[in-house]
């Protein structure tokens, strides 16, 4: 019987977020609590939460559809976050056990922050804010930062997160400004990936590849590569599901038995000699993340690569995650008509994730931080999985991307296209020592997402 219980708060889809979901794990196998998570939960779990007998999972019922059709963004956000109230309130006081801690993830700041100071008065419970960024920043994106809704959302996020007994926050960064600006001592934990997270063998990568290879052989439109019998991804590999291009898809009959990375020699698996190179970005597809950027370096490199006498292999860029701006960038992407860059845009099982990052040869981040404090977790992803990365060069970002060991910056699409010539000249042949030194410094990280939290454990007894 355990004696202590905390609630996990995260106004928003918990499955979505990997570093709540890792401090559930760790609030129930190292500090022996009772874990109540309060969340959406559109999206499962990974399996180490689910099949905990100490982790409970409870919903928060969705704001109705009716509030976006609303005249007047600030007539919807105010809608919302009344209902939103409502509906916690009927969560936390009514079904969920009394805690004795309560950690909530900031952002979304409004209504969460005020009703857990609330509800750990109500309990005399300790309340632990974990700061990934601001709420009003993120407002200010779309409203501009003078906007009186900013600017009160500021204020509300200032008064309310002074009430809590600790902090945790992501950045040294953003350490120092609570701290400076809001008078909050925060300890600094930077995310770490589990241990699940690891470089993918080749048995893993041939598994992984043949099983969503009909996702990775959709063409996006009829110059993709997967259409040309000699493609500039190799001269044999796609000459095997030629009948699946404009004849056969008609029909249905889409190839799913073969992958344009790997296959099985002798009954062990090999990569392809010929193989495109793989690169991941893994996104939200929100407003602080410019996919344009992606679009166009894709654009330049296929300029480059056209004129390499062969010198340049083509890319894969598999792109997972779903978010707002998917469909808009999906469009960009199909118009660009691409024959040495290909697209795809998955949607992965949470177990499917890293392996797909274990497998690749290069990750992407566009991420650029709303308040410029936070660091990109879908970084610390590609680390765990012995992946570097060309991440958007922004104010913090060297706390997490050592430039030319872990990976490399960029601050325009032309850096980022001549970044990936630099690193794959002559691949998979024969790699740039770059890529391949960048590639062991990460593989040598010794991140412990468990080692790290042991730290943590004092704040939730």
């Amino acid at each position: 019987m355990r004696n202590n219980t905390t609630w996990v708060v995260v106004l928003g889809d918990f499955g979505r977020s990997p570093r709540m979901q890792y401090h559930a794990i760790s609030l129930s196998e190292q500090a022996d609590n009772n874990v109540c998570v309060l969340g959406q939960h559109n999206t499962l779990p990974v399996k180490e939460v689910a099949v905990d007998p100490y982790i409970s999972l409870w919903s928060i019922p969705e704001t109705p559809d009716w509030v976006q059709w609303l005249p007047f963004l600030s007539c919807r956000l105010f809608v919302k976050a009344a209902v939103q109230i409502l509906l916690l309130c009927y969560c936390m006081f009514i079904k969920l056990p009394r805690p004795d801690t309560v950690l909530v993830q900031n952002p979304p700041a409004i209504p969460a922050l005020a009703l857990c100071v609330l509800v750990c008065w109500w309990h005399g419970a300790k309340l632990v804010i974990d700061w990934h960024n601001f709420g009003y920043t993120i407002m200010s994106l779309t409203m501009g930062r003078r906007h009186p809704l900013v600017l009160f959302a500021r204020r509300y996020e200032w008064f309310f997160g002074r009430q809590a007994t600790s902090h945790l926050c992501v950045s040294k960064a953003m350490q120092l400004f609570l701290q400076a600006e809001w008078g909050i001592t925060a300890t600094v934990f930077y995310d770490t990936p589990p241990p699940w997270f690891h470089k993918a063998d080749l048995h893993e990568q041939h598994e992984l590849c043949t099983r969503i290879a009909a996702d990775l052989n959709a063409p996006m439109h009829d110059n993709d590569p997967a259409y040309h019998v000699r493609s500039p991804y190799s001269q044999h590999h796609f000459d095997t599901v030629q009948d699946k291009s404009r004849h056969a898809e008609a029909k249905g009959l889409l190839r799913t038995d073969f992958n344009v990375f790997t296959h099985a020699v002798e009954g062990k698996p090999q990569l392809k000699p010929l193989r495109p190179a793989l690169l991941v970005s893994s996104t939200s597809w929100t407003m602080d993340e410019d996919f344009g950027i992606l679009l166009q370096a894709a654009l330049q490199y296929e300029q480059m690569a056209a004129s390499s006498n062969g010198s340049l292999p083509g890319l894969m860029i598999a792109v997972t995650g779903k978010g707002p701006q998917k469909a808009m960038y999906e469009e960009k992407m199909q118009q660009l008509r691409l024959h040495h860059v290909a697209f795809r845009t998955l949607w992965l099982e949470a177990s499917d994730y890293p392996l797909l990052l274990g497998s690749a040869d290069l990750g992407v981040c566009l991420h650029t931080s709303s308040s410029g404090l936070d660091l990109p977790m879908k970084v610390v992803d590609m680390f765990g999985c012995g992946l570097p990365v060309c991440a958007a060069s922004y104010d913090c970002i060297d706390e997490l991307v050592k430039e030319g060991q872990t990976g490399l910056l960029f601050d325009s699409y032309q850096q980022l296209a001549d970044q990936w010539v630099a690193l794959f000249q002559g691949f998979p042949g024969n790699p740039s020592k770059q890529l391949l030194h960048m590639q062991h410094q990460v593989q040598q990280r010794k991140d412990n997402w468990s080692a790290s939290w042991e730290k943590l454990i004092h704040i939730f007894a």
